[in-house]
């Protein structure tokens, strides 16, 4: 291959970029800025003066003139519209200003036109820049003047070149490919880049013999010509836009050639559709095989038509039949058939032959009744109370089980947030540290739930049943929809075997993952919300109560314990969250909170994370934060309380997230805008976790975070972190005057040194590839650092920053342990 690049682009560097784009702005501000300081009288003769000048460049043979007399006009058209805004009335200058910028630009581009000194564009240019890598300017017209169809446009990054799908005249689809396309001079080629993350494709469309060719180049993001010179255009305009000019010969001699094939009305390229048609038929026989249910396959009569003209060929239909009679459904090759076992009937989401009819998927055939759609209360990608339904199970006589789900929730943040998310599929849940705190997560199921449809059903929510997973002994809890408040929650009755519950329940329950456990939420109509969980045990046949909350959801229930996400208050939604204050506003007793639940503009609720264990005769709570008794990495999750190692002084940490504002998922990530509270009663902010006592207790050694640091030898902004110590007996913070290392882990702190480890990385690779630097300080290093003395505020101590915070501190209510050490 031979490729010309443009010399003068060549070497520009980042510098030289800057500089020219400096140059451009000062051409375009300077005149703009002159011309707006004149009358506008004057500011109008710029503006003729840049026309003529225009005129007469073009009469003496000098185009290039002309178009800078062009830029000049147009800086002279916004001055002119900026004198007119100063010289009259303040409600009339904005109005004046755009009434003279936009025709006056109008008039340049016309004036350039008449001019010549503007080539006009057209879809398909042949000479200049070609159409943009970024879309808009996509070919919508074949070279003889036939419509091509452009759709399914989509970035392949936020921002980034656009692809598309391309459908021909006579059939020929092409899809993911570039929005700047061309045909070649002789129409015969149709050429487009393919975008990518990595490296960029191209194909080459020979139109006539309907052959695609995949070239090898990955040097066009932009196509400017295509004639019989070959294919020229450039490499990414965000780098160096450096052009590329090739020979078709050159690019179809190591390209790879397909042959499209006919598919209905389409030509496509060989793929995954190839193998979804080759099934032409499907056979489902009875379990006692006297019944033959068929499928034939059906396209419909133009594909060219729809919207996606592929969906019909990759996930297609079968027209059904059963023992040779036809049915006027549509089914598809996974879906699920599910006969009686007396294999008198049978039950199959399916879609009626003529669109017209209402979609009801879920179709039944009786032996004596025939084929008749199912009356339910949603359909298949509804959600309904009962989460949502897929495929049917199991049949028998009077009814049938279909597959659902219920979705999993939990606070936005994990243990605290704003919001409370909706999951719909499985997912990873906190559910333990290891001894350095990492967070150790478990897969989270959504609870399998099974809606039992009576197959003379009148529609309604209320003659479905919905059944629990198995507790033991195989036993389900059975829901039925009993009462309808005016805020449309439900209150369902609840049924295990022979017990009923008294009482209502809401939809919402978890088995525990022992299988022996019910969690249920009480039914609470308005004005209150539920003010307790219940977790039955149908063993015993005996309820136990939560001590009260405001319950919003059920979360989980494992290793007999149980997690609920609680109402707590209200935060306006123009106050920033805090680990001092999350709410502002209280929430009332759960008897009158419904109101207060609702959604405000002006404000958000706030959830917190509850732990309750099951104990023998009682839901015992958890508290949020755990206890340790060595060092903490950087990453650590969640509240801990650190004791000294004397006994007696502890130092609690809360409130540490990451730098994304949330901790779900991000185990890896550091830690920081951690707060500390002693038993001593120093209280600081903005720390990590990592964190160490020396061998008697005086002194703390704290890390802190900084995401914003600017170094000043290298100029510029990056994460840097700090060493601190807290003198417990003095009162005092020491700050360390210079940087450590990424993500510190103190390994111990002896009578005369502290000891830690610093890592290259700042996130937690856990692969052992990163294994870190052990550093040790002296303490009488560390003492040499000056101090800053802390402030007693009633019975806590506070740094000059934290006594802006003092009233938030002191109504902090503290962990047990703090409390027995005070």
């Amino acid at each position: 291959m031979s490729a010309a690049r443009n010399p003068t682009r060549e070497n520009k560097n980042i510098g030289r970029l800057l500089l020219e784009l400096l140059w451009l702005l000062l051409v375009l501000l300077v005149p703009i800025f002159f011309v707006t300081i004149l009358p506008p009288a004057l500011a109008l003769a710029v503006v003729f003066a840049c026309a003529a000048g225009m005129w007469a460049c073009v009469k003496l043979g000098w185009p290039k003139g002309g178009r800078a007399f062009a830029r000049l006009m147009i800086s002279a058209v916004f001055g002119l519209g900026f004198s007119l805004g100063r010289a009259l009335p303040e409600y009339w200058s904005i109005a004046a200003a755009f009434l003279a910028i936009h025709p006056g630009l109008a008039c340049v581009s016309l004036w350039e036109r008449r001019l010549g000194l503007v080539t006009p564009t057209t879809e398909n240019p042949t000479s200049g820049n070609g159409a943009s890598a970024w879309g808009g300017q996509e070919p919508t017209l074949t070279p003889e003047g036939e419509p091509i169809r452009v759709f399914n446009q989509g970035e392949i990054a936020m921002g980034g070149p656009v692809m598309c799908d391309y459908l021909f005249p006579d059939g020929i689809l092409l899809e993911g490919l570039g929005a700047s396309a061309r045909f070649s001079s002789d129409a015969r080629y149709f050429a487009a880049p393919i975008p990518s993350r990595g490296n960029w494709g191209l194909v080459i469309l020979d139109r006539p013999l309907r052959r695609l060719y995949r070239c090898r180049a990955d040097q066009f993001w932009e196509l400017d010509t295509f004639n019989e010179q070959g294919l020229g255009g450039r490499y990414s305009p965000l780098v160096d836009n450096g052009a590329h000019q090739h020979s078709l010969e050159d690019l179809l001699k190591d390209a790879e050639a397909i042959d499209l094939l006919p598919v209905s009305d389409l030509w496509l390229e060989p793929g995954n559709w190839q193998q979804a048609l080759a099934r032409q038929q499907i056979e489902y026989r009875s379990p006692d095989g006297r019944h033959l249910l068929e499928g034939q396959l059906t396209l419909p009569v133009s594909l060219r038509e729809l919207d996606q003209p592929t969906t019909p060929i990759n996930h297609p239909d079968y027209r059904l039949s059963l023992d040779g009679v036809p049915a006027p459904l549509l089914i598809t090759a996974q879906t699920a058939i599910v006969w009686s076992a007396d294999s008198r009937s049978l039950v199959c989401i399916a879609r009626p032959l003529e669109p017209s009819e209402p979609h009801r998927p879920l179709w039944l055939w009786q032996q004596d009744r025939g084929w008749r759609a199912l009356r339910s209360p949603w359909t298949s990608d509804d959600r309904g109370l009962g989460g949502y339904w897929s495929d049917p199970l199991a049949l028998d006589e009077q009814q049938v089980w279909l597959e659902s789900y219920l979705p999993l929730s939990q606070p936005d943040n994990g243990r605290f947030g704003y919001q409370l998310q909706g999951i719909h599929s499985d997912s990873q849940i906190l559910v333990g540290h290891d001894p350095l705190g990492r967070e150790q997560n478990a897969e989270w199921k959504q609870p399998r739930t099974r809606l039992v449809l009576p197959l003379d059903s009148d529609g309604s929510e209320a003659s479905v049943t919905i059944e629990s997973e198995p507790l033991l002994d195989g036993l389900r809890a059975c829901f039925s929809q009993e009462q309808v408040d005016q805020d449309e929650s439900v209150g369902y009755q609840c049924r295990i075997g022979d017990w009923t519950l008294p009482g209502l329940w809401r939809l919402d329950h978890r088995v525990s993952d022992c299988s022996r456990y019910l969690a249920l939420v009480p039914f609470s109509p308005h004005p209150a919300i539920p003010d307790r969980v219940v977790v039955a045990d149908p063993r015993q046949r005996r309820l136990i109560d939560s001590p009260p909350m405001r319950v919003a959801g059920l979360v989980d229930f494992r290793a007999a314990t149980l997690s609920v996400a609680v109402i707590v208050g209200r935060l306006p939604r123009d106050v920033a969250s805090t680990p001092l204050q999350r709410f502002t506003e209280a929430a009332p007793e759960a008897s009158q909170a419904a109101e207060f639940c609702r959604y405000r503009e002006d404000s958000r609720l706030y959830y917190e994370l509850r732990r309750l264990q099951v104990a023998a005769d009682r839901l015992q709570d958890l508290p949020t934060w755990r206890q340790v008794h060595q060092p903490q990495i950087a990453t650590a999750e969640g509240e801990f309380i650190q004791p000294s190692p004397t006994g007696q002084d502890a130092a609690w940490l809360f409130g540490s997230t990451t730098e994304y504002g949330d901790d779900l998922g991000r185990g890896h990530i550091a830690r920081l805008g951690g707060h500390l509270l002693t038993a001593s009663g120093c209280a600081l902010s903005d720390l990590a976790p990592s964190m160490a006592w020396s061998p008697k207790g005086r002194y703390l050694a704290l890390t802190r975070l900084y995401l914003d640091h600017r170094d000043f030898a290298d100029s510029y902004t990056r994460r840097a972190w700090k060493l601190l110590l807290l003198d417990i007996e003095a009162r005092t913070l020491r700050t360390a005057p210079g940087w450590l290392g990424n993500r510190p882990h103190f390994i111990d702190f002896g009578a005369d040194a502290l000891h830690l480890r610093q890592f290259e990385a700042d996130w937690d690779l856990r692969d052992g590839s990163d294994p870190g630097t052990r550093v040790k300080i002296a303490l009488k290093e560390i003492l040499e650092w000056p101090s800053e003395p802390l402030q007693p505020h009633a019975d806590l101590w506070l740094t000059a920053t934290e006594a802006t915070h003092a009233q938030a501190w002191q109504t902090q209510e503290r962990p047990e342990p703090l409390r027995l050490l005070l």
